[in-house]
């Protein structure tokens, strides 16, 4: 029996990771004629991806100056790595990133939720937590988690 995916949800903080991850949604997309939703977001603290903010590297001006359109930016470079013939939609939301996204999933029925693993050292991740984790453990639909 075939599940169909028609409405993926793929969280993007502007990592590799979150590239990924949406290629592999595309793929999903193109095979079950799926539409996706990119999701982003807002919290100051997490403008940059986690891995970077552990790494030491700089919050960009813009982020904490100007949130919107930052996430403007991301949403934008996200939506360009889709292929024109699947159908994408574009969403920020405000707010702690793990709930966040499992609540928009919820509220937005979504069939499946793509999203990338920042691939965290195991007490890297025990002490700063996993986006990723959390929502493969308290999400309404299966999710995927892409290495």
């Amino acid at each position: 029996m075939e599940v169909p995916y028609k409405k993926i949800l793929v969280p993007v903080d502007g990592s590799s990771h979150a590239l990924r991850a949406l290629s592999h949604a595309a793929t999903l997309a193109r095979y079950f004629a799926a539409e996706i939703s990119i999701l982003y977001v807002s919290v100051l603290s997490q403008q940059v991806p986690l891995y970077d903010q552990v790494k030491g590297a700089k919050i960009p001006p813009n982020a904490s100056t100007d949130p919107a359109n930052y996430a403007k930016t991301i949403l934008a470079e996200a939506s360009k790595q889709v292929p024109a013939d699947i159908y994408v939609q574009t969403h920020n939301e405000l707010g702690e990133p793990r709930t966040a996204i499992t609540d928009f999933a919820t509220q937005n029925s979504y069939d499946i939720i793509v999203i990338g693993c920042r691939g965290l050292g195991a007490i890297s991740g025990l002490l700063l937590g996993s986006v990723s984790t959390y929502v493969l453990h308290h999400a309404p639909c299966p999710v995927l988690v892409i290495k």
